[in-house]
């Protein structure tokens, strides 16, 4: 017997990280976009999770970002390649890795210099 799946084969990321509220926001984005829900309510979920997702990000720390980044890659690296988990797990490392990339250098790499 195959192991039980649940729900949308959200990825197991560590609750309260960068990369967990990524991936509940890009889910709830999603269900706006497939009507999963109550129209109104996803897309205050979504704002909420939105708002949540952009303090997160702008009070991170480049080497937190750089941290969430390799969890949603090892996350993705768990999945079945080509799968739909995969694919979920896909636009989560490549929203974090974005996000590191374009994020500033953290004060301590540029006293090294």
């Amino acid at each position: 017997m195959p192991p039980e799946k649940t729900g949308s084969e959200r990825p197991a990321l560590e609750a309260g990280s960068i990369e967990r509220l990524a991936a509940d926001w890009l889910d709830s984005e999603r269900e706006v976009a497939d009507g999963v829900r109550n129209p109104a309510q996803a897309e205050e979920t979504a704002r909420d999770l939105s708002a949540r997702y952009d303090e997160a990000i702008r009070s991170a720390s480049r080497e937190e970002l750089r941290l969430a980044w390799e969890a949603a890659r090892k996350n993705q690296g768990e999945r079945e390649m080509g799968s739909e988990a995969w694919l979920e797990a896909r636009r989560l490392s490549e929203l974090l890795r974005s996000e590191y990339e374009a994020s500033p250098p953290d004060s301590v790499e540029t006293d090294a210099g």
